[in-house]
């Protein structure tokens, strides 16, 4: 179920940590570089939430947890976009993380397609 929510709300606990365990999945997929571990810390510094990659790599990445705790179609859509920027913070989208992306789009019923999200972010950067 997907419930109702500002835009402006700020993000919980619960949902700042599935978003960095889902960045920290994607940014693995072809190794974890220098900026993308930054990227990474300073997510979860802004987000108030205290644990280092190391734990976070150890605990089991879960989909399911993330479409739980990302229960908006904007915070899904916020997700997807910043998953974009995760994936150009290092100079190369791969195959495998386009692959990755587009399944995760897919199972949180994201009806944009990926082109056009990323065509909308030429240019930015986190």
């Amino acid at each position: 179920m997907i419930i109702n929510r500002q835009a402006e709300e700020a993000l919980r606990p619960d949902q700042v940590r599935a978003m960095a365990h889902g960045l920290y999945a994607l940014a693995a997929i072809d190794g974890i570089t220098e900026t993308e571990e930054e990227l990474l810390k300073a997510f979860l510094k802004d987000g108030g939430i205290e644990i280092d990659l190391e734990s976070l790599a150890k605990i089991p990445f879960s989909l399911e947890e993330l479409l739980y705790s990302l229960d908006t179609v904007f915070l899904r859509r916020t997700f997807l976009r910043v998953c974009i920027l995760m994936a150009r913070a290092d100079g190369v989208v791969s195959d495998a993380e386009m692959s990755e992306l587009r399944r995760v789009a897919q199972v949180m019923g994201v009806d944009e397609p990926l082109d056009t999200l990323i065509a909308n972010l030429e240019g930015t950067s986190l």
